[in-house]
């Protein structure tokens, strides 16, 4: 059964202007736009602005439209856009959505409540009244580490099963045996469920997941999107001779908090991805010098 949403997906960064305003550096569309060059050119299947890799945290609702609406107008329409638009206030994850769909996007990726830490009944109540609200398709981006809270299996089912519009969910609490229960419970319908850990992908695409929102596609879309499509095509061993070459690629990136590795990775390549914004902060120059190696290794930098 072919599901929602399949393929490779690149959860954007948002380049930064090196302005000296640390508290609130400008957004550079300038750069935003090459990022998105580059990660089309490349094949991947889709983009997603303004996700955690994209610095919602810091973003006023005003760049995120600027943010999704760019993205949408950059992206040929054969390339999907999925906007970043959550809250873990209700009613704001609800006007968020809709000013989205008014730009005319209308796949919501909506991370589950954070800092409150509702119970999962919370969580179901969240997202129902979400889906009931909105005309389009909703899904759920489960990040513990973020959060602090998880959204237990049985709810995601509940959620899928309940509500049409809620068409699947991106995993990144790194609980195989959670991941399978949801795919399992879910292999009857169009659910999809998408790896959000570079390094599970694979493991989970032979499981029957449907792919991957990717971090490390925004340095190296090319491999990515290989990688992933081979998965999705059966071709295992290929798959895992891609896998294996960008398994260092996979932890650089998260050895300081994402998506910091992920700026200066980028500015290596020519993309001028700029300094986060606070409290996030560029690199150290061990986690610089390790980010360059494997860069090297890959090519990517001569």
């Amino acid at each position: 059964m072919k599901k929602y949403i399949q393929g490779s997906f690149v959860a954007l960064v948002t380049p930064m202007k090196e302005d000296g305003n640390r508290l609130n550096h400008a957004i550079d569309f300038d750069a935003f736009g090459e990022l998105i060059d580059h990660i089309v050119k490349a094949g991947i299947n889709g983009i997603v602005p303004c996700g955690c890799t994209g610095h919602a945290a810091t973003l006023t609702v005003e760049e995120q439209i600027k943010l999704i609406r760019f993205a949408r107008e950059r992206t040929p329409e054969k390339v999907k856009v999925i906007a970043g638009d959550g809250s873990n206030c209700t009613r704001e994850a609800i006007d968020l959505a809709k000013k989205i769909e008014d730009i005319g996007i209308n796949t919501h990726m909506q991370i589950s409540p954070y800092q409150n830490k509702p119970t999962q009944e919370g969580l179901y109540q969240h997202y129902a009244t979400i889906a009931k609200a909105i005309p389009g398709d909703i899904i759920l981006y489960n990040v513990p580490g973020r959060t602090g809270k998880n959204i237990e299996p049985e709810t995601t089912l509940r959620l899928a099963k309940d509500f049409d519009n809620i068409i699947g969910i991106k995993e990144a609490s790194g609980n195989m045996d959670q991941i399978k229960k949801i795919i399992h419970g879910s292999q009857d319908s169009k659910f999809s469920v998408i790896s959000g850990d570079d390094g599970l992908a694979l493991q989970i695409i032979k499981e029957s997941g449907t792919g991957c929102i990717s971090v490390a596609g925004n340095v190296d879309p090319v491999r990515v999107a290989k990688y992933i499509q081979l998965g999705l095509e059966h071709k295992y061993t290929e798959a895992e001779k891609i896998e294996k070459e960008l398994k260092e690629l996979f932890r650089v990136l998260f050895i300081e908090s994402n998506p910091c590795p992920a700026h200066y990775a980028l500015k290596k390549l020519g993309i001028q991805a700029g300094t986060p914004r606070l409290p996030l902060v560029e690199v150290t120059d061990k986690t610089k010098h390790e980010i360059d190696l494997v860069l090297k290794d890959l090519g990517l930098l001569k």
